[in-house]
């Protein structure tokens, strides 16, 4: 009987071949998130237009800006960004351009975010990392015309691993401030704010702030934690995972029309993990390639 160690490390094994992702839909996501970044640009140029006093970098390397950056080192910034999604997108030393564009849109986050306000976009931002090493430069590209690759299952497990802690760390905070007291209404609570401050409206925020069934908005409170804290676990059956991701996108447009947050941008965050034939989405864990070899010797020319 195997112990432990080896079942958990075939089990990572399973997992691993469950994750890998066609190469083709894999490159096809590339050119699409570098057209994103192309065609919907990020505005930095509007931190330089912010009076000094407001800046604030959060704790760790963006406190090395001691001011606002110049107006020339934001367009410059922006500019690089460009070059590195064109290179991107027509696939020449892709993952190096993968990390180096994640590293500009990683930095350009950071410094919106020392205003105060943090999104929820930075899954996006990191994307191209794990992508990088999940082969999305394998087709449709200059470096397959030098070294025909694959993509490797690895980095998108733990890019799924990635989004589910992500969920998680929005799912426990509502835990922690009684978001489960079943006396509370969280979720009408939000949309109460806004309709009382309509500086950002969801397209039906007015028709949902007018049901008054308090078992349904517990009901509300209730689903989004679940839908948010499951993720982490449904990360270890892909089947299941790809069943959640589906639901988180359900969450999403609920929240969009609800409360205005437009989660677009995470579309091709959840995507790669659907860069899969669809006859393959829902398909259970794979088959051990390793089962022949277990249940009879190798014959003569066999690798074993």
């Amino acid at each position: 009987m195997k112990n432990l160690p080896v079942l958990i490390s075939d089990y990572i094994d399973r997992l691993t071949e469950a994750y890998r992702a066609d190469p083709r839909m894999l490159s096809i996501l590339r050119i699409l998130f570098a057209l994103h970044v192309l065609v919907f640009p990020i505005d930095y140029q509007w931190i330089a237009r912010v009076p000094g006093g407001f800046f604030h970098p959060v704790p760790g390397p963006f406190m090395l800006f001691s001011e606002t950056p110049s107006l020339e080192f934001l367009i410059c910034l922006e500019i690089v960004r460009a070059v590195l999604a064109i290179v991107l997108l027509v696939g020449f030393q892709t993952r190096i351009v993968s990390i180096a564009l994640a590293g500009i849109l990683i930095l350009g986050a950071g410094l919106t975010y020392s205003f105060g306000k943090v999104d929820h976009f930075i899954l996006y931002e990191t994307l191209p990392i794990a992508m990088a090493f999940a082969g999305w430069g394998a087709r449709y590209s200059f470096d397959s015309r030098r070294q025909q690759g694959g993509a490797n299952g690895f980095p998108m497990f733990l890019w799924a691993t990635t989004v589910g802690f992500a969920l998680w760390t929005a799912a426990l905070p509502k835990v922690l401030t009684g978001w489960l007291d079943p006396s509370r209404q969280a979720t009408r609570g939000y949309v109460a704010r806004d309709l009382a401050d309509p500086v950002k409206l969801g397209p039906l925020t007015e028709f949902v702030g007018s049901i008054d069934y308090p078992l349904l908005w517990k009901a509300l409170d209730y689903a989004t934690i679940f839908a948010e804290g499951w993720v982490i676990l449904a990360v270890l059956v892909p089947a299941l995972f790809r069943f959640s991701i589906l639901v988180i996108l359900g969450f999403h447009a609920g929240v969009f029309l609800a409360l205005g947050i437009d989660f677009a941008d995470y579309l091709l965050v959840y995507a790669a993990f659907f860069a899969f034939p669809p006859r393959t989405w829902f398909r259970l864990m794979p088959r051990r390639r390793a089962k022949r070899r277990a249940g009879k010797p190798a014959t003569v020319g066999q690798r074993t």
